[in-house]
């Protein structure tokens, strides 16, 4: 019987808040720095760069590509200026489903999203954030927020490059008159860089190595599939790969690694991932799964967006069983989440489930 399950509501994530204040490239130590702050005014530059691990976090420049309309002199616009006093009050009434689409200036991965309200009943409760994906808005995420007046922030699960986000504040904390938001920004990750890196370099060698299949010795197997690859590539890419090879395990003695838990698409579009850090359009639920399995890094934040956006009323039910045995894993639990609203805000999609049970 497959149980797609309800709809998640009320799991919540805790959103981190009480930020200090702004530091500056240069002043950060210590895991402190991560939820530091930028008070500069986000329209106009990106400050306050803060490693984390190897990426960059930094405030990114925003701008209102729509909004529901304001109260009075509450305009929208207060909300992407981090350092005024000012806020965005809904019109009297609106207190629910408020929706703003955020522009970046290019297409971003999203660390975080911070907000702040004046902590009072008309601060936003619960919030919800989409991603654009071509033409279509892909649901990310839904959480629940506290009653303070300190910034408040949610860390993002999946990664998802999109130039518009579109964030949903869903209520208040129970005023009947007006929701209230004083500022938002978007912390982007943005990776290391340095004037003598040539960051093309070693892409285009792996791309390489991909495409000739020079000297290879390795052979990943998959169903009636044969896919031959590079030891050193493979232990690189994952540690499971390297215990494997490394060991005395089968493995390493037959030079011989057999995927039996997989489809063979999945296994050539993981593979592709390792060699090219690309991730195919084609790319399903099986290809996350495997990037879990053999703790690939990045390829299950960039290939769960793919994958919910290739969902179909022929692959649903597939898609469904796929991730259903992880629904309580803390990495792939999240899109486990994602895939459940989309099929639940799908007619089509949850027709489909329903005669596939």
């Amino acid at each position: 019987m497959l149980d797609l399950g309800s709809p998640v509501r009320n799991a919540p994530q805790r959103p981190v808040y009480g930020p200090p204040p702004l530091v500056h490239p240069g002043d950060a130590t210590g895991e402190e720095a991560i939820a530091a702050r930028s008070m500069n005014d986000t329209r106009d530059r990106t400050v306050g760069s803060i490693a984390h691990g190897d990426d960059q976090h930094v405030a990114a420049r925003i701008k209102i590509a729509t909004h529901p309309g304001h109260y009075m002199n509450h305009e929208a616009s207060h909300l992407v200026d981090a350092r005024s006093v000012e806020y965005w009050a809904s019109l009297p009434g609106h207190v629910r489903d408020q929706a703003f689409v955020f522009e970046l200036d290019q297409g971003h991965v999203l660390a975080r999203v911070e907000w702040k309200d004046r902590g009072d009943g008309m601060g936003a409760s619960r919030l919800s954030l989409e991603a654009q994906v071509g033409e279509a808005w892909q649901k990310l995420s839904t959480w629940d927020a506290v009653q303070t007046s300190e910034w408040q922030a949610h860390i993002m699960s999946m990664s998802l490059r999109s130039h518009q986000w579109r964030l949903t504040f869903a209520c208040n904390h129970g005023d009947d008159n007006h929701l209230v938001v004083q500022a938002v920004r978007f912390i982007i990750k943005l990776p290391p860089t340095s004037p003598a890196h040539n960051v093309m370099h070693s892409q285009r060698i792996t791309q390489q190595l991909w495409g000739d299949r020079l000297f290879t010795d390795v052979v990943v197997v998959c169903g009636a599939r044969r896919f031959t690859a590079h030891r050193a590539v493979l232990a690189a890419a994952s540690p499971v790969f390297s215990a494997m090879l490394g060991t005395e395990m089968k493995e390493s003695q037959a030079r011989e690694i057999e995927i039996a838990d997989a489809e063979e698409r999945a296994v050539q579009d993981t593979l592709e991932y390792i060699y090219t850090g690309t991730v195919g359009e084609s790319a399903g639920c099986g290809m996350v799964v495997l990037g879990h399995k053999y703790d690939i890094p990045g390829l299950v934040e960039y290939a769960a967006p793919v994958a919910l956006g290739n969902l179909t009323a022929e692959n649903v039910v597939a898609e469904v069983r796929t991730l259903r045995a992880h629904a309580d894993d803390k990495q792939l639990g999240p899109v486990f989440e994602a895939l459940q609203n989309k099929v639940h805000e799908n007619p089509h999609l949850f027709r489909a489930v329903l005669l596939g049970i």
